[in-house]
């Protein structure tokens, strides 16, 4: 039995002696990533090739004849597109165990999936804080997240310096998004706001069941997904107390995958310890400016 096929049966044994199911550790990977983290399983991930995933945005939709005459031929034309490229990044966590610690205490095998719990949790909180925040001209090495992505005239802004939130904002901000939208991202503290403001109008705070079999809040329908790497301290005019609320339609928002989380064991260096990595190669893309839309300046 090689090193991931013992690793992968540490994992996934329940008890001694209950049978192997899976030969893949990759595959477990993806298992332990996503408990407890219904947004990772609710937005799209689609594999893609290349350095960067490649496409055409429509920007103009042209403007054929509506009605013609018999034998009467149409005006040719032709809708206006730009090319748009969401580069690949790596997400990467590198992992050590060292001998003396297996000498000390557990075995290789339960202190290694220990370690492969923690670097799960890091990889999952850069991808995510990246999702949200990234910014390849700041920082060349991520790719651009929400914020960065989603266009002004998609963005409804609460005050100059920043504004409570309330229903016909949330409102303004979903018919702004002139796609179908299925996902309304925000922070912990804006979703308690929210239920604050249904409450405080007798209206019953709904769930709904998404993929994963999480249990989520709906506004008109829509899930709610909080996320702890929207900042609640963000600058909007004179107020540092700002908060930012997505809006998507995933038909045009999604992950795209060069390579799919993988775990791959280090050439041994040294007595003292052993290695491994856990990656992925990652990239937000938009496919459609106006199937987005961002609240922002929420107090």
């Amino acid at each position: 039995m090689n090193d991931l096929e013992q690793l992968k049966k540490a994992l996934d044994m329940a008890a001694a002696g209950a049978a192997l199911q899976q030969p893949l550790v990759d595959r477990v990977l993806q298992e332990l990533i996503e408990v407890n983290n219904p947004l990772r399983q609710n937005l799209p991930r689609k594999p893609g090739s290349g350095s960067a995933w490649i496409l055409n945005q429509r920007t103009a939709r042209g403007s054929a004849s509506a009605f013609v005459n018999d034998t009467e031929e149409p005006t040719e034309t032709q809708g206006t597109y730009v090319p748009k490229q969401f580069a690949y990044k790596t997400v990467l966590d590198r992992r050590k165990v060292t001998r003396k610690l297996v000498a000390v205490g557990k075995t290789l095998l339960d202190t290694e999936a220990e370690e492969v719990e923690n670097g799960l949790q890091n990889v999952r909180d850069s991808e995510e804080s990246a999702l949200i925040n990234g910014d390849a001209t700041a920082s060349p090495k991520q790719f651009d997240g929400l914020r960065k992505l989603t266009p002004a005239g998609q963005t409804v802004v609460a005050g100059a310096n920043g504004a409570p939130l309330t229903l016909d904002l949330m409102d303004q901000a979903i018919d702004l998004n002139r796609g179908n939208p299925n996902m309304i991202i925000m922070s912990k503290k804006a979703n308690r706001k929210l239920n604050a403001l249904l409450q405080a109008q007798q209206r019953f705070v709904d769930t709904m069941e998404v993929k994963g079999g999480f249990r989520v809040q709906v506004y008109n329908g829509i899930p709610i997904f909080r996320n702890i790497w929207i900042s609640d301290t963000q600058t909007q005019g004179t107020s540092n107390a700002a908060t930012d609320i997505y809006i998507l339609d995933t038909s045009s928002v999604w992950l795209g995958e060069l390579t799919p989380l993988k775990m791959v064991r280090l050439a041994q260096k040294s007595s003292q310890y052993s290695e491994f990595d856990i990656f992925e190669d990652v990239t937000l893309v938009l496919a459609n400016d106006i199937k987005v839309s961002r609240l922002a300046g929420v107090l």
